[in-house]
């Protein structure tokens, strides 16, 4: 008996646990506007949301300096968006200033080894250019909101700001996903018959 009671003070110390600390951002959550200031805009001005929604279809992205696939999901984002006209999408890129370096005094966050310029084809004389709005996490704040243990993560946002779709990593069938999640959420396109 006593053996059960230790281990349902246990689960029960471990559940109340889990509660604390960073939140994962999962589909179905609203994670902007956060408890406190978590980026910072090309003015160094700190924000705890994303700038108001502008009718385009949203979509988050987290990169990471340290991340090779980060350049694969650019590719699909640009592939996936390229058929719908200039403003229909707008990417948040969330740039992570910091990584983790290895070394013989142990783990220490550094800035990174090169810092990420914008994919090619996103310059604003691109015709078929995306919106790109870049933001930087502040590391500390953004780490004690939440909890991101992979990379890269782009979330489609709804228009009240509720995560609808997740993609973690990179896939083959990600610029077909997002095509068709775009068509379905613009307003002008989707009432458009397929092909036109």
């Amino acid at each position: 008996m006593r053996k059960c009671a230790f281990t349902a003070a246990l689960i029960a110390g471990l559940l109340l646990m889990a509660g604390c600390g960073p939140k994962a951002i999962t589909v179905g959550s609203r994670p902007f506007p956060a408890a406190r200031p978590i980026f910072s805009d090309a003015s160094g001005k700190t924000l705890d949301a994303l700038p108001a929604a502008d009718g385009t279809i949203r979509l988050v992205f987290l990169e990471f300096p340290w991340c090779p696939a980060c350049a694969d999901v650019w590719k699909a984002v640009r592939i996936a968006a390229k058929p719908f006209p200039q403003g229909t999408v707008r990417v948040y890129r969330i740039l992570f200033d910091r990584e983790t370096a290895l070394s013989p005094a142990g783990r220490q966050e550094v800035p990174p080894v090169r810092p990420t310029p914008l994919p090619e084809g996103d310059g604003p004389g691109d015709p078929g250019a995306l919106n790109v709005t870049t933001l930087t996490a502040i590391p500390g704040e953004f780490r004690k909101e939440f909890r991101v243990s992979q990379g890269p993560v782009l979330f489609l946002l709804g228009a009240e700001g509720k995560v609808e779709r997740r993609w973690i990593g990179y896939s083959t069938g990600m610029s077909r996903e997002l095509s068709s999640e775009i068509r379905k959420r613009s307003p002008v396109l989707s009432s458009r018959p397929p092909g036109t």
